[in-house]
């Protein structure tokens, strides 16, 4: 999933993981576990707008501190 989100952003498609996703639902709703396959994970893809009112908006973001422990 990180080559992934890695790739896509040095391509300029913008990519965020998804959680609490029901993969067994997709697995049925998609017919992976009859092609050999099963959901693990889901990523969106896509592109913002330019009138994305979001994206200017000021960002909340936890200190280093709160985010790293030095052991």
């Amino acid at each position: 999933m990180g080559s992934l989100l890695l790739g896509v952003a040095a391509l300029g498609i913008d990519a965020c993981p998804m959680e609490g996703v029901d993969v067994k639902a997709l697995d049925e709703e998609f017919g992976l576990r009859e092609k050999g396959y099963t959901a693990l994970a889901v990523v969106s893809l896509g592109y913002r707008k330019d009138t994305d009112f979001n994206a200017s908006l000021p960002k909340s973001r936890f200190s280093e501190e709160e985010v790293i422990t030095i052991l």
